[in-house]
């Protein structure tokens, strides 16, 4: 109340304020009840909130709702602050009027609340029920809630969370739901549960609020029909049932948003030990949601519970089938996948959204009628010669034959013919350099399009046009050498990759064609087939044959592009593969193909109009929609919209949203238009009313452009017009372009760079003139001395595949756009030919794509990455926060763009060393100055969990950079949040192996269990175990402890909370240490129990507890007699009677398989496997960090060695997955022995060492102990050294 006193909002409702001094409840619910029954303003609308709070009281609270006020409206701020009260738009004039009981009980009576009830049902403008902290254990909350429900007429937001748990809480849960199923007017519907038990009543809750869910023979109509959204806030630590609850609703239900969100203490994460769901679910999910045509918003953005896939290309592989998913029948247009996983996700986002646009979900889909083949190659490969062949049969392209040269292509032509074999449409790309940047922009995305790929290569060598001869006579041509081959189809095979969606069903297919063999020899074509065959067999199809499918044959591989025989069989592989996509592949809208073939028909007849618009396009397709009309209504230009979409993504139209006009053939702009700019070889040298065309930042006068664009400049230097076309204007040549990311218009008010067009192309233009050589990159500004507190941070993105896919040449001039739209209206924002230069708001960076250009050809970057420097004098947080979001998230969200992005490429970060930042270098000397980040992380995390004994878990750990880079600390170059955030993942690692190490200590407890003996404790409390000396810790885990315990208590609130949870996991130790200790001690001291020994073994004349290894492996430890098997090695264990343990120096005895007695010793094997089980499991070597370790050193690594042995336990080295307890071992290992067979081989044991010297052999002797029981037994030499000494036992003769 003193809270709202203070404030004076101008919301009406807030004049009906509670009396200061009031005596009673119903005084204070009077204001209440006026407010509900108050003259509104116009368009109100109430938000309620009714709160049974323990130790609070009850209250009700009421405010209005703005809807244009600025701030979180309820849904959105329960996202945000899951368990705040709510509160109007987050400011302090709009906070809702607080009507809290005066009653010493804190409760308002029974009557009170019916009378509460009774108004707020009245209320003809209540929208919005919040019922907060619903205690089920009070009888009258239960009756109140149900009533309400039951009531309410208007209510359209409704907020639930129930508080406690009672005998018949399950009952009124269901309740709760059948009263909400009868809200005619509930649209929204949030459950907040910030305890475990609260999931269990919403799985309840949501089974009776659509049965269907639960009950196969139920229908949807009997489920809550109104209710469209929820939003799920779940504190669940069992994510696998919480994800079966949620995988049933989405099958299901006919909700159209989910948002769900998981708020799990921070100790509940740590000891969530099989919570984490798999990617195999969330493909699952995907697999789900197929076909559900009533989900629209998918938000998994705050679900925490998904593991990261651990294996390097395991992303690609989950990226692929998701996207394989996100097809035809995926009706969900939002999804937001949670924030801690992999980037690469965002392809998927951005390919569900497009999906929004998509009007023709739901029509027929047909197998494709037509294929695309895609010809690329370097210039003079004979692309188009071959493209001009396949034209002569078809009489198609009857003007090309009256030219003997056939002209270079320019940018990109297209040739359709329809073969009787089948129907294709040659898409030739301009082999020229100028063109390459040009080429994943027409190439379609996906391979769900029918296209496929011809790589033409050239055997000879040529040098322009010109084939280079040997000593220059014109008879024997110079061949490309095997490397040269290679490289040149490599680099087509990785754009064509990187080009190509991500997918697990569908591979492009590329037949890989070689021209020009007819200059070799008879003698040297066999040798020159028989080269090429290697590469292609043994190299490429190894190197890229999981993403892509590669044809070759030597019979139709090698051609003549000139003779149509010689291509003849050429066509008909390409006429197979078009088939078997048809056939294989996934369908297409068949209104797209009925549209493309009216446009192709529409093409021929109007060949001077390449460009229609929007309005004439729908006439076309009405054609088509026609027999649709009855299933469009109102929707028809939507479908005409999505059409042209669907026609862009294929190629055959370039469209966008934003235009209103189409591009219908699509050749003409990449061959007329932008082929004409590309002409301009010298740009920047060439001069236009006596100043520069393109100036030294790339950017063109608009005037200019539009001349050149017409045809009505020329100066010799521009490709002329080549065919005149109607209706074009110059405007809209330059939005396509611009949509493209081809050029950025700059504002013709902006002063620095007097208005104009950036054309990135114009820069490598004046790059390869010379005018912008590999100059030593540098910083704007210079920091002076006083610049103490400038930061600086380095990192690189470059493609995670490094071997099949690259950064494509025009993928950095359209990053470049992307940087001038984002920075060029309010910071110095200037690129150069392979640069970005930016300062903004204190930081400076530098943007630079890098990469070595083939030896042969300078046509692109082979391995091209990109750096990114910063300097900053802001803090290093915030400088941090501005690189990843706006510098590296700018850059990854082209990448991963639909529209402009390179489809087939995942990018992966890696962290600059920062010498090289701080005084920027040339590209070549930082080459190797970079390590990716999930590698530093992997590499801190190994030295972290499983450091050196002399250097235990070392968190100064330095990163050692390549010669001369020097070291820096792995905290610099992660940063605070990364680090803590690593440090945290290790505490919820040992957090597990606590857990799951006690949980194996119970089993082995339950397992063996003896009285209580005069050398056995009886109080397992009273073993010590605390900070300063936890024995049962090993080095690493006690440093891991320390450093998490004391090192964030003033960090931050979240760093505290881990450091309170380390208490809860010093506790779990202390007790696991108690009970290993205690286990350990019972086990040794009662062995001949444990292992069914029948007697004390001759008064232990000789030791009893054997195991067999592999002759000269001393780790592989022998379970059982195999074939092949001649000879073991015998070993003995000490028997000391506080620990037993193997003796890591010990010689053993060779024992031949050959012995008529082998037979005689078999139980001991059994016993061997056993005692080393035991061992295993009470020592704690399972857990990989040694937590609770009894077991150190070199006894530990051949534990380790003999675990992994033991049939069943399949973790072969670090054993984290549990080891062998006898109730894990086969039924043969675990059975009980005979007591017959017992004392066979106990005899054998007597025989087999009687004469060996058992001190020289196994340092083992015999003792017998001083106090106690005065036993005998066998130790170690380190345990009889100390036994004397200590003089607890004496030595007694064998």
């Amino acid at each position: 109340m003193e809270d709202c006193d203070r404030l004076h909002p101008p919301g009406w409702w807030r004049q009906f304020k509670p009396p200061k001094h009031a005596k009673s409840n119903e005084g204070v619910l009077k204001s209440f009840y006026d407010a509900l029954e108050a003259h509104y303003p116009s368009d109100t609308k109430l938000h309620c909130a009714i709160r049974f709070r323990p130790g609070y009281g009850d209250s009700v609270e009421l405010s209005g709702i703005d809807k244009s006020a600025q701030g979180l409206s309820y849904w959105e701020q329960c996202k945000v602050k899951p368990f705040d009260p709510y509160r109007p738009h987050g400011i302090g004039k709009r906070q809702p009027m607080r009507y809290s009981t005066v009653d010493p009980s804190n409760r308002f009576s029974g009557d009170e609340w019916a009378s509460i009830v009774n108004a707020v049902t009245k209320c003809p403008v209540l929208e919005e029920l919040e019922i907060d902290e619903v205690e089920v254990y009070r009888y009258s909350v239960s009756t109140i809630i149900v009533d309400l429900l039951s009531r309410v007429s208007a209510v359209r937001v409704l907020g639930l969370r129930i508080w406690d748990s009672a005998v018949d809480s399950d009952a009124f849960v269901a309740e709760v739901a059948k009263s909400i199923r009868k809200m005619k007017t509930l649209e929204k519907l949030v459950l907040r549960g910030n305890h475990l038990k609260m999931d269990g009543y919403h799985e309840i809750l949501l089974q009776h609020l659509f049965p269907s869910v639960s009950i196969s023979s139920v229908s949807q109509t009997e489920d809550q029909s109104m209710l469209k959204e929820l939003l799920w806030i779940s504190a669940s630590d069992n994510a696998e049932h919480f994800y079966e609850v949620f995988i049933t609703l989405l099958r299901n239900s006919r909700l159209k948003t989910i948002e769900l969100l998981n708020v799990r203490s921070g100790s509940d994460i740590l000891w969530s030990h099989d919570s984490n769901l798999s990617f195999e679910n969330l493909i699952f999910l995907f697999e789900t949601l197929q076909g559900n045509k009533h989900l629209k918003k998918l938000d998994m953005e705050f679900l925490t519970n998904f593991r990261r896939p651990s294996e390097k290309d395991v992303t690609k592989e989950i990226v692929g089938k998701l996207l394989d998913l996100v097809g035809h029948d995926f009706y969900v247009e939002e999804i937001y996948f949670p924030s801690n996983l992999p980037h690469e996700l965002r392809r998927v986002e951005n390919k569900v959204r497009k999906n929004v646009a998509d009007a023709l979900k739901g029509m027929e889909l047909i197998n494709p009628e037509s294929s695309r083949v895609f010809l690329c190659g370097l210039p003079y490969a004979g692309k188009t010669q071959l493209r001009t062949t396949f034209g002569k049969e078809h009489r198609l392209l009857k003007l090309l034959n009256r030219h003997r040269n056939i002209p270079r292509t320019c940018g990109i032509e297209v040739t359709s013919i329809d073969a009787r074999v089948a129907k294709f449409s040659f898409w030739d790309f301009g082999g020229q350099v100028d063109y390459h940047f040009l080429h994943d922009l027409f190439i379609p995305s996906n391979c769900e399009s029918g296209g496929s790929f011809v790589i033409l290569c050239s055997l000879v060598v040529k040098e322009g046009k010109m084939i280079i001869f040997k000593d220059g006579r014109k008879k024997k041509a110079t061949f490309k050498g095997s490397d040269v081959i290679e490289e040149e189809l490599e680099y087509w095979l990785r754009f064509i990759v990187s080009n190509s969606k991500i997918s697990e069903k569908f591979k492009p297919f590329i037949s890989l064609v070689f021209t020009h063999l007819d200059f070799a020899s008879k003698g040297d074509i066999a040798n020159i087939k028989k080269s090429v065959e290697d590469i292609v067999e043994l190299k490429l199809k190894l190197k890229f044959g999981n993403s892509i499918q590669i044809s070759f044959g030597p019979g139709w591989s090698f051609i003549d592009a000139r003779a149509k025989e010689s291509v003849k069989p050429l066509l008909q592989g390409l006429a197979d593969n078009a088939q078997k996509m048809s056939e294989d592949g996934p369908r297409v809208y068949r209104l797209c193909v009925e549209v493309e073939k009216i446009l192709m028909e529409w093409n021929k007849d109007n060949p001077k109009r390449p460009l229609i618009k929007m309005y004439e396009f729908e006439q076309l397709c009405e054609k088509s929609l026609s027999i649709y009309r009855s299933k469009i209504g109102k929707h028809f230009q939507d479908i005409c919209k999505a059409v042209a979409l669907a026609l862009h993504d294929s190629g055959n139209v370039i469209y966008f949203e934003s235009l209103n006009f189409v591009v219908v053939r699509p050749n003409w702009f990449c061959h007329d238009i932008m082929g004409r700019i590309l002409s301009l070889d010298a740009m920047s040298a060439t001069l236009y009313k006596e100043k520069p065309m393109a100036d030294e930042n790339g950017f063109v006068k608009k005037e200019m452009l539009e001349q050149i664009l017409d045809g009505s400049y020329d100066d010799g230097s521009i490709r002329k017009r080549e065919r005149e076309v109607e209706g074009i204007l110059v405007d809209d040549l330059i939005q396509v372009m611009k949509e493209m990311n081809l050029c950025y218009e700059v504002a013709a008010q902006d002063r620095r760079y007097d208005g104009g067009l950036f054309i990135p192309a114009t820069l490598r233009n004046k790059a390869e003139l010379g005018m912008d050589e590999d100059k030593l990159i540098k910083w704007q500004v210079e920091p002076s001395c006083s610049d103490l507190l400038i930061c600086y941070l380095g990192y690189r993105l470059e493609c995670d595949d490094q071997e099949q896919t690259l950064l494509t040449q025009g993928f950095f001039p359209r990053v470049q756009i992307e940087f001038m739209k984002r920075f060029q209206s309010n910071a110095n924002c200037v690129v150069k030919h392979n640069i970005i230069s930016l300062r903004y708001d204190g930081k400076e960076v530098i943007v630079e794509y890098c990469g070595k250009s083939t030896p042969a050809h300078s046509y692109d970057h082979m391995d091209g990455y990109i750096d990114v420097l910063v300097k900053s004098s802001k803090s290093k947080a915030d400088t941090l926060v501005f690189t990843k979001k706006h510098v590296l998230g700018l850059i990854i969200d082209v990448c991963y763009s639909a529209n402009i992005g390179c489809p087939g490429v995942l990018l992966v970060e890696s962290i600059l060393n920062p010498k090289f930042v701080e005084k920027p270098s040339r590209m070549r000397d930082r080459k190797n100055q970079a390590i990716r980040v999930n590698d530093l992380i992997r590499n801190v995390k190994s030295n972290l969990m499983f450091g050196s004994e002399l250097e235990p878990f070392n968190l100064d750990y330095d990163h050692e950079w390549p010669s001369p880079g020097g070291s820096n600390k792995a905290q610099d170059l992660l940063g605070d949040d990364e680090w803590r955030g690593l440090i945290m993942e290790c505490s919820k690692e040992l957090a597990v192996k606590v857990n799951k190490q006690h949980q194996d200590l119970e089993e082995v407890q339950a397992e063996v269990s003896f009285p209580l003996d005069d050398e056995q404790p009886e109080d397992p409390n009273s073993f010590d175990v605390n900070e300063n000396d936890l024995k049962g810790f090993d080095l690493q885990t006690v440093f891991l402890y320390k450093v998490i315990k004391h090192g964030f208590n003033t960090v931050d609130e979240r760093s505290r909370q881990i450091s309170e949870k380390m208490d809860k996991i010093s506790q779990q130790v202390e007790e696991n240490n108690k009970l290993q200790k205690k286990l350990v001690l019972d086990i040794s001291r009662n062995i001949e129990k444990v292992m069914d020994f029948s007697i004390h073994l001759q008064q232990c004349r000789v030791p009893r507890l054997v195991y067999f290894t592999a002759a000269g492996n001393v780790t592989r430890l022998i379970t059982s007699v195999v074939p092949g098997l001649e000879s073991v090695q015998v070993h003995l264990m000490c028997e000391h009677i506080e620990r037993i343990h193997v003796v890591t120096e010990q010689k053993g005895c060779e024992l031949l398989l050959s012995s008529d007695h082998f037979q005689s010793a078999l139980p001991y094997v059994i016993w061997g496997v056993r005692a080393i089980s035991l061992l295993v499991k009470i020592g704690g070597v399972a857990i990989g960090a040694g937590v609770g370790s009894l077991v150190e050193g070199a006894e530990r690594d051949i534990i380790k060695g003999l675990a992994s042995s033991i049939p069943q336990n399949k973790v072969p080295s670090n054993l984290d997955e549990g080891v062998v307890s006898r109730a894990l071992l086969r039924e043969d290992l675990k059975a009980s022995i005979p007591v017959e067979k017992q004392n066979v081989a106990e005899q054998w044991l007597v025989d087999f060492l009687s004469g060996k010297s058992i001190p020289d052999l196994f340092d083992l002797h015999r003792i017998r102990y001083t106090c106690g029981s005065k036993r005998l037994a066998w130790v170690c030499g380190k345990h009889k050294r100390d036994g004397e000494r200590d003089k607890t036992m004496e030595i007694v003769p064998a």
